[in-house]
């Protein structure tokens, strides 16, 4: 039942507007915020979260996913809700094995003992997307094999389906959709859970991954096996080891801790900085380490990635903070991609002057490392408030950053993260171009800037009267919106009743798909009624301001 497109497209959609149904309501019946009424909020959002999780992890397939990929976005969803998806399991149960090996010679194009002296019966590892099994090639060697779920791609496509359906309704009948690029996340989505949809893309990234350190000793990325995959079936050398964290195993070989988090330091971060992509799921379960001290690196499935020029946007912003040059700073935000069409710059200026004053001239004692904790705490802050939003990669940088950190404290408490990041900081900034040159002419720009504002001051000016024309048209357009909500309201509305009848009919035939689609229909369309009378006195408020 749940492999059905239309059971899960409407579970998904049902269980999204229960939650904007839940909380417009609590909207409505709290008009005074205080404390208690901010308890309550976040009681609500701990429990759609839960509700969530525990659907996703009935559902399977694209709702564990859309759940992690959420839980990376600080910058839209609250931390009340995040919090709770951020166990979110990716452990699922496994395909029978004798369905998986029917894709697996699917895919061979030949029997499995062509290539596989063994395989093991059931799977070492089940995940949403994916099954491993150790297996043994006809020349004696080791292997895992990790092979596609069966009809994955189409519950994921089906799933996207009704997440188009969630998005179109968010942009149309929320606020949401002011404050968040849906389409832009959308897209996000769509090519970040679908790239883990081809074991190609995966091949290609270990490899990569495998040429750029097979110098380095203490790093080891296992060997792949490209004849043997496809898009649905990843052959890779099988490793030993233990998990990162296993501190026992740590002691018991006498590995020295402070060296292997060190060494990992180096691996993730240096990485990041000096080829611009990054392992974007550093959990436990990626990183192994041998009886030698030797890291192993697994399952490059998700690989972040920042872009030169990106890079050089990030230290010209960090100049413009230096320099206190803030237009410098949005500029440079705005070319990255964070800031929405309807973001205040000027607001957003006066932000982090306030922030940076703050911090940059403290002179109370306080220690380096408590005000990065305080300013990055600010900054998330801003983030969440301000119409800002993260594109992807940096949303998954920042996930993955939190894993790692995490994952190097278990393995050295005293690792000092300030101190081990300066060198790699620095050779970064002497590779991106930072000179004193550069320094020169912005100091030199920003004592030129009185007189550049005056063009644009005079500019102003003689634009007056279209500002006027503009003003009557957004009139003009607010009396066109009136009728068009109207007619919204009046739709849907007539749609709710008619998908009633359709229930009743639905009972009376015993038809249980009339029932489930008939039920849907009224839920959304008394919904969308809800939300568009909202919107209308939005509307009537907006109005007379013109008044």
């Amino acid at each position: 039942m749940k492999q059905r497109s239309l059971y899960r497209i409407t579970v998904i959609v049902s269980m999204f507007v229960k939650f904007i149904l839940q909380l417009y309501l609590f909207k409505k019946r709290n008009k005074n915020w205080d404390s208690v009424t901010n308890e309550k909020w976040t009681d609500l959002l701990k429990k759609q979260a839960i509700e969530y999780r525990d659907k996703s992890n009935s559902l399977g397939g694209l709702m564990i996913k859309v759940g992690q990929f959420l839980s990376t976005r600080g910058d839209i969803f609250p931390e009340a809700f995040i919090n709770e998806l951020d166990d979110l399991s990716d452990q699922v149960p496994p395909v029978p094995t004798e369905i998986s090996m029917e894709i697996l010679e699917e895919e061979w194009r030949r029997k499995k003992e062509d290539h596989l002296k063994m395989i093991s019966s059931d799977p070492i590892a089940s995940a949403s997307i994916g099954e491993v099994y150790k297996g043994t090639l006809n020349n004696g060697t080791d292997v895992a094999v990790k092979i596609q779920r069966h009809n994955i791609d189409k519950i994921i496509h089906t799933d996207f389906k009704a997440l188009k359906i969630v998005l179109w309704l968010s942009e149309r009948f929320t606020s949401f959709g002011e404050k968040v690029n849906l389409k832009a996340l959308h897209k996000e989505m769509v090519t970040t859970i679908g790239n883990e949809l081809d074991y190609r893309k995966e091949l290609k990234n270990g490899l990569e991954f495998r040429e750029r350190f097979q110098d380095t000793e203490s790093i080891y990325i296992p060997d792949f096996y490209e004849k043997l995959s496809t898009k649905r079936v990843l052959v890779m050398e099988w490793v030993e080891g233990a998990k990162v964290t296993n501190t026992e195993f740590l002691d018991k070989h006498r590995l020295n801790r402070k060296e292997i988090a060190e060494e990992l330091y180096d691996f993730i971060f240096r990485h990041l900085l000096h080829h611009g992509t990054f392992h974007a799921d550093p959990h436990q379960g990626n990183i192994l380490v041998d009886e030698n001290g030797r890291i192993i690196i697994i399952d490059f499935g998700m690989i972040g990635e920042i872009k030169r020029d990106d890079a050089l946007h990030l230290r010209q912003m960090i100049q413009g903070f230096v320099l206190k040059d803030y237009p410098l700073v949005i500029g440079q935000l705005e070319k990255l991609g964070f800031l929405l069409p309807n973001t205040d710059k000027k607001k957003l200026q006066d932000t982090f002057k306030t922030l940076s004053e703050a911090y940059l001239e403290d002179s109370s004692g306080v220690s380096d490392e408590e005000k990065i904790e305080h300013v990055l705490g600010d900054v998330q802050e801003i983030i969440r408030k301000e119409p800002i939003q993260l594109p992807a990669q940096y949303a998954f940088l920042i996930r993955a950053s939190s894993i790692a950190t995490g994952v190097l404290t278990i393995v050295d408490p005293e690792i000092d993260f300030i101190e081990l990041g300066k060198p790699i900081v620095r050779e970064w900034v002497e590779e991106t171009g930072q000179n004193d040159e550069n320094i020169k002419y912005q100091v030199l720009k920003e004592a030129a800037k009185p007189l550049l504002e005056v063009p644009r001051n005079l500019n102003t000016w003689l634009e007056a009267p279209e500002h006027q024309r503009t003003s009557e048209e957004a009139r003009e357009w607010h009396r066109f919106n009136h009728h068009r909500l109207l007619m919204g309201i009046a739709f849907s509305l007539s749609a709710f009743l008619i998908s009633l009848v359709f229930v009743f009919l639905a009972v009376w035939t015993g038809s249980e798909l009339m029932q489930i689609t008939a039920g849907s229909a009224a839920i959304i369309s008394l919904t969308t009624g809800i939300l568009i009378f909202r919107k209308h006195k939005n509307w009537i408020t907006e109005e007379r301001k013109y008044k």
